[in-house]
């Protein structure tokens, strides 16, 4: 059995795509849906086990060949897990003793990740003054660009998120749309980010106007 963990929410789409939504994701990627059911493993980014068993029954694929066969896939229903070091140390031998390791801790399969999400974020984060853009999910920072301490600010931006949903609520205003939190030494942008959300830190010069633009875009 698997450690529990803590759960970063639930995705859809392709599993090629988790390198550049959360680069250094520890944890597992929870596989179920009509297709089947599954698991792919990952160490700072790096997958190192994974398996599946589809609902048509037959053999159960394991290591290498589940993890080719999980990336093939045009999209699938998964939950992100987060692991701590000692929940990684327990999963990775679970998978040793289930047979399901992948060859070189993965490092030559994970390359074959989308890039779209990571082109998206750098275009926010090239806008002039943005110091640093992160997309967070329940407080943990999933992927992010620039220099900052992307946990630090996982932690303060979900901490102002829901404090501007509950006041937004209690003022009957609506949806939260966005929060921007400006001093004298800069300026934070918080949005949402498809199911997720946006945190963008920039200088106190920055254009506000221009950030909001290429967050819309």
């Amino acid at each position: 059995m698997l450690p529990d963990g803590i759960s970063l929410g639930r995705l859809q789409g392709p599993l090629s795509a988790l390198a550049s939504i959360s680069p250094r994701f520890t944890g597992a990627v929870r596989i179920k849906g009509p297709g089947g059911t599954g698991f792919i493993l990952a160490q700072g980014g790096n997958p190192y086990a994974a398996a599946f068993e589809g609902t048509g029954g037959g053999l159960p694929l394991r290591g290498d060949e589940a993890y080719r066969y999980l990336l093939d896939r045009p999209s699938f229903d998964y939950e992100l897990i987060a692991y701590t070091a000692d929940e990684t140390g327990a999963a990775r031998e679970v998978a040793r003793e289930a047979g399901c390791l992948i060859s070189g801790d993965g490092k030559t399969p994970a390359s074959r990740a989308n890039s779209g999400e990571t082109a998206r974020l750098d275009r926010i984060a090239r806008q002039p003054g943005v110091i640093a853009v992160s997309v967070f999910h329940e407080g943990f920072a999933l992927q992010s660009l620039g220099s900052a301490d992307f946990d630090q600010v996982a932690a303060v931006a979900e901490d102002l998120l829901r404090a501007g949903v509950r006041i937004t609520a209690d003022m009957d205003m609506g949806d939260l749309a966005q929060v921007i939190l400006e001093t004298p030494a800069g300026k934070l942008i918080i949005a949402p980010y498809g199911d997720l959300s946006l945190c963008i830190l920039a200088k106190p010069d920055a254009n506000l106007g221009l950030i909001r633009l290429s967050i819309r875009g």
